[in-house]
């Protein structure tokens, strides 16, 4: 039952006299299960159907949860029981021995038949080997790989979305996330996005993009710039442009990278690296989802036969670090390519949801409506973006009546935006920011305000009628302001340094440790031990575990919570250099 072709399906034709052989029986368990397993690709999909959750027992052992998925075979993998598996035993960790410049595995998982049950054979009598097994049993293999995906089109993204590496080095990684389709004479997102697979010194790269049936800014080229002070420090960041499409119909937009424009600068350091790649993007003059399902079904037997059968699942990205000899669990980041299968029982509560909560919009909260253009600048350090809302009121808006938006992206990133919000008057050259009815009293009477998400780099808009209207819309304007100079000269100015910056103790072993504050009046810290891996005094004195094994010790300002620091301890066995952890 290995073979993962479908067709030609054959089965068995009995009539009365029929002399039954072996093939015969196998050839009718091949037929229910290639039927069955048909249906299930093609119908459901590939991917997680419930559990297979990843999560970290100890440094160097993780627990696989029960579960069940489909492969992209459509053969069923079931995990009933959890199972605990130490990343050493399993099979490709050799490969990532021999490279330590990886810093990370992902754990996959994939069919697997075992014969068991071994029987005597009559048809084998007088032979060396006169056994055979009574039984098959389906099973699953569990293997470490650095290898990605071939293609992404086990996850549902695949279908609208593509995604493009075009610069993996020195541990950063960074991706073009486009449409695949976008209609003529419409507006796209590029979205940029950055792992950080390891680096340990704040990076920024910038490079020039060539642009092909698309503009920025009415320009055919567009600079893109990334300094990762300008963030919260996490392992991913995302960002994003929006393009103007050109009035063509039926024909490939194309966004490249002018050669040679990608610099990188690693602290102090300045590269020039190699990036390179040409994403392409179908112009339509239909709707995105008129082209995502016509797309489906002219290609999608082709597009889920043609070599997928052998990728297997992706159910976690595993970081690792290094302390010498010692390979330590880091994080676990679990489904990292979103391979899940939603079952109909999710699928219909998902779509009640939605008819809910268009309900609710509909009634006394409102609706609003997708942002329209949205323009982008950026001068001196100052980045603005300006966009359009049109609120629905609904036929006589009664007093005290409140709504709110979806969350708008504005595009400058994550970080404090500042949001000026205006209404637009009877003529589209009038906005009247404040209180309208100052000026003119035919206008609705209504407050604005606006509550931005730092760490998403999104704001929502919210509109409360102040007296009875009987407009039916207005027509929200909206800019969003980041001023980036203040943004990195904050986070330049403090600065927290433990000394020393790396720590080996023995078991029960204390040291005192040293928080050394730059540009804070407030000095004072608050110390932080992760996972029980010892205890800390407010005045530095750490004292290791009973337990060998690496943890993470943290320094955080009380005065301004943003600004931290942290070490890794290696704590030992005495008399023990523990390299087997």
């Amino acid at each position: 039952m290995k073979n993962t072709k479908y067709f030609p399906f054959e089965r068995v034709n009995y009539f009365y006299g029929k002399l039954l052989s072996v093939e015969d029986f196998r050839l009718e368990q091949k037929y229910g299960n290639d039927k069955r397993r048909m249906l299930n690709r093609f119908l459901y999909g590939a991917g997680v159907v419930t559990g297979m959750n990843v999560v970290p027992v100890d440094n160097t052992t993780v627990l696989i949860e029960s579960g069940l998925a489909l492969d992209a075979s459509g053969r069923e993998i079931v995990i009933d029981e959890p199972e605990v598996c130490r990343l050493q035993t399993l099979e490709g960790f050799s490969d990532y021995e021999e490279d330590r410049n990886t810093g990370y595995l992902y754990l996959c998982i994939a069919y697997e038949e075992e014969e068991t049950e071994p029987v005597h054979s009559i048809s084998q009598v007088g032979k060396a080997n006169s056994g055979a097994f009574n039984k098959i049993r389906e099973s699953y293999r569990l293997y470490l790989t650095r290898n990605e995906p071939e293609t992404d089109y086990l996850s549902d993204k695949s279908l609208y979305e593509s995604a493009q590496t075009i610069c993996w080095t020195k541990g950063i990684r960074v991706k073009h996330i486009l449409p695949k389709f976008v209609p003529s004479g419409g507006r796209m997102e590029l979205k940029i996005e950055v792992e950080n697979m390891g680096q340990q010194e704040n990076f920024a790269f910038s490079y020039e993009l060539e642009l092909n049936c698309l503009s920025y800014e009415g320009r055919s080229r567009l600079s893109v710039s990334f300094d990762e002070l300008l963030f919260e420090k996490s392992g991913r960041y995302t960002f994003s442009y929006m393009l103007d499409v050109f009035g063509v119909k039926d024909t490939q937009a194309m966004i490249s990278i002018v050669p040679k424009s990608f610099k990188l600068r690693i602290g102090q350091n300045q590269t020039e690296e190699k990036a390179e790649g040409k994403s392409y993007v179908y112009v339509s003059g239909h709707s995105q989802k008129d082209e995502v399902a016509r797309n489906y079904f002219e290609k999608g037997m082709e597009h889920v036969l043609q070599d997928g059968s052998s990728q297997d699942l992706y159910l976690a990205k595993i970081s690792l670090l290094r302390a010498g000899d010692s390979v330590v669990i880091d994080k676990v980041e679990k489904m990292p390519f979103g391979q899940y299968v939603a079952s109909s029982f999710l699928n219909h509560a998902l779509l009640q949801m939605n008819e809910q909560e268009g309900r609710d919009s509909n009634g006394l909260e409102g609706r609003l409506t997708d942002s329209t253009a949205v323009k982008r600048s950026d001068n001196y350090g100052i980045s603005i973006a300006e966009g359009e809302e049109e609120i629905e009121l609904g036929v006589g808006a009664s007093k005290g009546k409140k709504l709110f938006s979806r969350e708008i992206s504005h595009g400058l990133g994550m970080g404090r935006t500042t949001i000026i919000l205006s209404q637009e008057g009877t003529e589209t050259k009038e906005a009247y920011f404040g209180a309208p009815g100052i000026f003119k009293e035919d206008l609705p009477q209504i407050e604005l305000a606006a509550k931005t998400d730092a760490q998403k780099g999104t704001f929502t808009i919210g509109v409360h009628v102040l007296s009875t209207t009987a407009k039916e819309r207005i027509r929200i304007h909206w800019t969003a302001i980041q001023d980036k100079k203040e943004l990195l000269q904050e986070k330049k100015e403090r600065h927290i340094f433990i000394r020393p910056n790396v720590l080996n103790l023995n078991t029960r072993e204390s040291y005192y440790l040293e928080a050394v504050c730059s540009n804070m009046t407030d000095t004072a810290i608050i110390w932080k031990v992760k996972d029980h891996g010892g205890t800390i005094d407010e005045n530095g004195l750490y004292t290791a575990p009973n337990t060998a094994g690496v943890y993470e010790v943290t320094a955080e300002s009380v005065a301004y919570p943003e600004v931290k620091a942290s070490i890794f301890v290696i704590v030992r066995e005495k008399g023990n250099d523990y390299s087997e952890l």
